[in-house]
């Protein structure tokens, strides 16, 4: 459970400090800062933004630096504090350091230590948005989980621009097709990893989705998400050779995770083409909802933290009491510009914290 935030210039914020309980509530108009503290919270959990590309952009203006701390209250206490540097050139690679209990980490050991789920206006992107918010969504619940999965995303990025930068080069005469081979087997060993450890992870997601989305649109509809492979791990190196020289051409790697994407099925049908508003908003909260189940039955000892920025307001009634229920399941942090937003029971039982 997180029991304490504390903000250095990070955002809007030189110094700030915070309790939470169970739940709490941070209102305040737009623009004072409460997304602030939910991106602060979901960066130390994740290790990056979903608001910038560069993560040192929230430090706050002037300043060298920023610095979010937490303590959790689990078994026993554990600090956790990240550190953001502002660079002074943007050809400089980004410098986060970690430490834990005062001890310097590497930020893969930073995930999993406080998992959290965000479900935030921006989420209402990952159906209809570009598969690139697919692709981060499944990623940050599997790296929350499993090292080894967050360990291969790394080299497969590494992977990918140096076959990229091999690829160019054959294309211009100046390297050989053989010295593709090292890069081909990293490739297929790593994407296939991936790309069945993604299929074994949503197919637990799976198991109660259409239970969940029934009971949150009132519906007898089937929900499924289905993963979309660019190629099946069986066939990837019979792939790259059969593809070496549109790959050569493009001077890109076609085929692999990077590429792959995610659809949401109602009754078989796309949710992004087909789908209402109203239909958008229960299957993000249906999968919101697996994620957190994913996520306390992979780690039961450091349940997740659910993070709510602003999403009353997207929600009709009905929408809100079943969120409301979902909520006292598991920490809350929760913020909203109206109270109106915010069931009467819910508001009772929070911690109210006014940003001014």
């Amino acid at each position: 459970m997180l029991k304490h935030l504390s903000l250095e210039n990070f955002r809007n914020y030189e110094k700030y400090n915070l309790d939470f309980s169970k739940t709490t509530i941070l209102i305040g108009p737009n623009g004072i800062g409460k997304t602030n503290i939910i991106e602060a919270i979901y960066l130390l959990s994740t290790s990056r933004s979903w608001r910038v590309k560069k993560d040192n952009e929230a430090v706050l203006w002037q300043k060298d630096f920023a610095r979010i701390s937490v303590k959790m209250l689990n078994d026993k206490e554990k600090n956790m504090e990240m550190v953001l540097q502002r660079l002074p050139s943007p050809e400089y690679p980004q410098i986060k350091i970690i430490k834990i209990n005062g001890v310097r980490k590497k930020l893969v050991d930073l995930l999993g230590k406080m998992p959290t789920v965000l479900f935030s206006p921006e989420e209402m992107q990952l159906i209809s948005g570009s598969p690139l918010l697919r692709r981060r969504f499944i990623d940050i619940l599997i790296c929350q989980t499993d090292k080894k999965y967050t360990v291969a995303l790394l080299d497969l990025a590494k992977i990918i621009r140096g076959r990229n930068k091999l690829l160019y080069y054959i294309k211009i005469g100046k390297s050989k097709i053989e010295e593709l081979d090292f890069w081909n087997e990293k490739l297929v060993v790593l994407g296939s990893f991936i790309i069945k450890k993604r299929q074994k992870v949503i197919a637990d997601l799976n198991l109660k989705l259409t239970e969940t989305y029934q009971t949150i649109a009132g519906e007898k509809e089937t929900l499924q998400v289905k993963y979309k492979p660019t190629v099946e791990p069986d066939k990837f190196a019979e792939m790259i050779v059969a593809q070496l020289a549109r790959e050569i051409e493009s001077t890109a790697t076609l085929f692999g995770p990077h590429r792959d994407d995610l659809v949401f099925l109602l009754e078989n049908k796309d949710v992004a083409t087909f789908g209402s508003r109203g239909e958008f908003r229960s299957v993000i909260l249906a999968i919101k909802v697996a994620e957190l189940s994913y996520l306390k039955k992979a780690n039961p000892e450091v349940p997740p933290i659910l993070l709510l920025d602003d999403i009353f307001s997207e929600l009709d009634l009905n929408r809100r009491l079943h969120l409301a229920k979902i909520i006292a399941g598991q920490q809350t942090i929760i913020t909203t510009t109206d109270f109106d937003h915010i069931e009467k029971g819910l508001r009772d039982k929070a911690k109210i914290v006014e940003l001014e």
